[in-house]
């Protein structure tokens, strides 16, 4: 019996240790890479093109060098905030990541696309169309093909149409 009584707690305890584990890291973790990014100077809702990537400019664990990023900090916490970035002549894609680093959101910025803007509402849910959900702060990427760095310079100057706002 006692063997029996020490092997279920042995097993409650362990689900606990994954469930908090599971709950609890992504928020962390997403708060950390918030702190980082602001102690950069990385303001809320401002697209911010990141330099060129090489191994010297590598701060997370292998982003691709043929990539130009740009990222904006939002926080949904004084209402919701629209997205807008414009189509390119390449792949490019912008992605919205809430609090708990779930991809929430991924849009097409490709040649051809009909890419216009994302509204992200607070709250949770499902998005559905061109409005997603996010409780609070949260983080948008936009990735675009920039093998070369003539290519990586036109890929940084469509960062300037591109915005993060808060709206009503």
């Amino acid at each position: 019996m006692r063997f029996f009584l020490t092997l279920f707690v042995l097993a409650i305890s362990a689900a606990a240790a994954h469930f908090l584990v599971l709950t609890s890291l992504p928020g962390f973790i997403m708060s950390k890479a918030q702190e980082a990014i602001a102690a950069q100077g990385v303001p809320l809702n401002v697209w911010v093109a990141t330099p060129r990537q090489t191994p010297q400019t590598q701060r997370v664990v292998r982003p691709s060098p043929d990539l130009a990023y740009a990222l904006c900090r939002f926080d949904t916490s004084n209402g919701p905030v629209r997205i807008t970035a414009p189509v390119g002549d390449g792949y490019g894609s912008v992605s919205v990541f809430n609090s708990q680093t779930d991809n929430v959101f991924v849009g097409d910025l490709s040649a051809g696309s009909t890419f216009t803007s994302v509204r992200i509402e607070p709250g949770a849910g499902a998005a559905s169309g061109n409005t997603a959900f996010v409780d609070g702060p949260g983080l948008a990427l936009i990735r675009r093909l920039a093998p070369t760095q003539a290519e990586y310079e036109v890929a940084a100057a469509l960062v300037n149409d591109a915005t993060c706002e808060t709206v009503e």
